[in-house]
């Protein structure tokens, strides 16, 4: 089934399923679905990154927004898959911004020469994003964010316009100072999307690598936080 935006939203197993028993690389099973991989550039830890990796050993592909594939990104994670699929175009899926040429993601120290071109949401669809992130973030966000905005318009197009997506797994920045909520790309992609109807659920990884529980979310300052107290409304 697929709602919102045509994002699938069921997590079904085909029947008679039986989890792998080709261990070694990564099974590409068509209905196994998308993860969708966000977060820091750098200083994601080395348990962010193995706990990437292990969830994409039951995913078909693999879909982030336009960073090159290098050591402390939060595209680390993905390194090993994209290596498995080089240049497979069905199972990697970067993408950009509206007439990027889309080469700075393969400009990375990891999975070298296996990474495709990021390929450039339409203009329609990012226009798209930018309006329903006004009427899910408030109508300062974009201001607020100033030459970031791009990236968190990216990212909900990206969403929109790729079919499949399980599971988004957000590798969590837990030293990120208050002062810096404001233009957070990837808070704004949470706000904007975790929770909603036809949106695939989200997986927060702290730095231990492991999936934070209801009552560790509520926890983190920003959790609660409205657009109005992050200055987008």
């Amino acid at each position: 089934s697929s709602g919102l935006l045509g994002v699938a939203v069921d997590g079904s197993r085909p029947p008679g399923f039986v989890m792998g028993s080709c261990a070694s690389t990564p099974p590409l099973l068509s209905d196994r679905g998308v993860l969708r991989i966000i977060g820091m550039t750098s200083d994601a830890s080395s348990s962010q990154t193995k706990a990437v990796a292990a969830m994409l050993m039951t995913a078909e592909a693999v879909s982030w927004d336009g960073d090159p594939v290098k050591t402390g990104s939060f595209t680390a994670g993905a390194a090993y898959f994209v290596a498995a699929h080089c240049n497979t175009a069905s199972a990697v899926l970067p993408a950009t911004t509206p007439g990027s040429d889309g080469t700075y993601t393969q400009s990375g120290d990891l999975a070298i020469g296996c990474v495709p071109k990021a390929k450039a949401v339409s203009q329609a669809g990012f226009d798209e994003a930018g309006l329903l992130l006004d009427a899910r973030l408030g109508a300062k966000w974009a201001e607020t964010f100033g030459d970031s905005a791009q990236y968190v318009k990216l990212a909900a197009a990206n969403l929109a316009a790729t079919p499949g997506i399980r599971r988004v797994a957000w590798q969590l920045d837990e030293d990120r100072a208050p002062e810096e909520y404001a233009d957070w790309v990837s808070l704004a992609e949470y706000k904007a999307f975790a929770g909603y109807a036809g949106s695939p659920p989200y997986v927060v990884l702290g730095a231990r690598g492991v999936p934070l529980s209801q009552s560790e979310l509520e926890r983190q300052p920003w959790y609660a936080m409205t657009p109005e107290q992050l200055g987008w409304a």
